[in-house]
């Protein structure tokens, strides 16, 4: 037998099988326009959304804005991590240094 998933509808508080659900859709958005901006990557004025996406996919980069504070925050101390040298990978790779040196100089 299998499950049915229920809704119910706010208005008139029935309940309503999921698949013949109609009510309000909360997936969209609507964005308003940019302000024209000019790139400084290649001095182009950009205008518009479509400009800004053909701007980007031509020169292979992102918007900032596209994501999130706690991405970049994470980001950004990963980037730190590997710049310094205190990844998982560079610990590993600093030992297996070690370990040929002390082999090759007959400790091991």
């Amino acid at each position: 037998m299998a499950r049915k998933s229920w809704i119910q509808d706010p208005k008139t508080g029935k309940l309503i099988p999921r698949a013949e659900w109609r009510g309000a859709r909360h997936d969209y958005a609507i964005q308003g326009d940019i302000e024209p901006f000019v790139s400084p990557i290649d001095g182009s004025h950009i205008t518009s959304r479509s400009h800004l996406r053909a701007h980007n996919h031509r020169h292979g980069v992102t918007d900032s804005r596209d994501y999130s504070d706690d991405f970049l925050v994470k980001r950004s101390h990963q980037r730190i991590a590997e710049m310094t040298g205190q990844t998982k990978a560079a610990k590993q790779e600093r030992i297996n240094l070690i370990k040929e040196a002390l082999h090759k100089h007959g400790s091991i």
